[in-house]
């Protein structure tokens, strides 16, 4: 493959799975120059379609893995052993609690670090920064809220691999509780941020330590299907009733912050007949729509503005889900080893995703 001339080799390599391109930078010097460079990196990850991972929001030990190809065998289902949670996902890696512990994995490298917080609070956010164009580390920061009489004080707690530090960044603001129904928290350029119930917003950035408020109402006429959720460039929240869908963008967050209208399209799956449905995930090119009926996802893609059907939720599966638009990346990350013994759990939880990476069938991606 050496000899190949640049446009051809790059034609052969974006046709490799992630997998396969980690263990040819392992195993080739020239290739893994050739395939970390960022011209080559910024090429390939344009072509990679985020896949779709749920789970019970009260965890399971059943987790299913939507690879970005539709059809109606698009799911493959993992019996993790042990009960397992997912907090959250971001630039490739996985935040889990499996095998009682807290555990951020990348699935591609198979490369994991157990944290020593062994509980279940899901106040908990990762954050994955770029320290060069190879090369990531990450952050797991947990928000908590500390005595206090007529206001609400915040406290944060970060680990980069190796222990937990209590930063000594803390924000006291009116009382106020985190909105459940918005579930995760959302990173978006360096900085974590929590939804609260009057809708302003906790920011945090794990790199300076430093935290604000983001003082903002909700827009006016937000349904009861809301979600807040990462944009392209800005945070977003999407509204949808069963005729339109509705997108947020937060303007101006360092300044007089505004929630601007930025789009709207026809909800084109949900009629008045269907009671139960749920706007599940958004990326800023995708959005996902299940309905409860019959179990089907329905991805609406932004760019060429049309709905597909990206498979459907096992019959067994309970209403009450934690969805997750997950992108695989094979960067390489600083905290993540096998120093310790990866259990049977999480073994099958990196299988999973990795094993659904060359599985060829439909066209729904997102």
């Amino acid at each position: 493959m050496d000899s190949l001339p640049g446009h051809l080799l790059n034609k052969v390599l974006f046709k490799t799975d992630l997998r396969a391109l980690a263990m040819l930078c392992c195993a080739n010097t020239s290739l893994q120059s050739h395939i970390q460079n960022p011209s080559f990196v910024s090429e390939y990850y344009s072509q990679i379609k985020s896949s779709l991972l749920h789970i019970s929001t009260y965890g399971s030990p059943y987790l299913v893995y939507h690879h970005p190809h539709g059809g109606s065998r698009s799911h493959k289902t993992k019996n993790s052993l042990m009960e397992c949670h997912i907090f959250g996902c971001c630039s490739g890696l996985l935040l889990l609690f499996i095998d009682d512990r807290l555990c951020v994995t990348n699935p591609i490298r198979k490369k994991f670090r157990f944290l020593t917080r062994r509980d279940k609070r899901k106040q908990l956010g990762l954050a994955v920064n770029q320290l060069d164009r190879t090369t990531n580390n990450f952050k797991v920061v947990y928000i908590f809220e500390m005595a206090n009489t007529d206001e609400t004080k915040y406290g944060f707690e970060i680990n980069a691999g190796d222990s937990w530090t209590c930063s000594k960044t803390t924000l006291t603001c009116h009382t106020s509780n985190l909105d459940d129904r918005m579930k995760n928290p959302v990173y978006l350029d360096g900085a974590l941020h929590w939804l609260r119930n009057d809708g302003s917003i906790i920011s945090f950035n794990p790199k300076t330590e430093k935290a604000r408020l983001i003082k903002i109402d909700f827009p006016q006429g937000l349904t009861s299907r809301t979600l807040f959720a990462p944009g392209v460039n800005s945070l977003t929240l999407v509204s949808a009733n069963e005729e339109v869908i509705y997108f947020y963008a937060l303007k101006n967050i360092l300044s007089d912050s505004k929630w601007v209208l930025e789009k709207q399209i026809q909800n084109g799956v949900i009629d008045k007949n269907i009671v139960s449905w749920y706007v599940e995930a958004y990326n800023g090119k995708c959005l996902v729509l299940r309905t409860w009926y019959d179990g089907v996802v329905h991805v609406y893609d932004l760019i060429d503005n049309k709905w597909v059907v990206m498979g459907s939720v096992p019959t067994w599966c309970d209403a009450n889900r934690d969805f997750f638009l997950f992108t695989p990346s094979s960067s390489s990350v600083v905290g993540l080893d096998e120093i310790l013994a990866c259990g049977d759990s999480l073994r099958l939880i990196m299988g999973l995703v990795d094993g659904s990476l060359s599985e060829k069938g439909g066209e729904a991606t997102c």
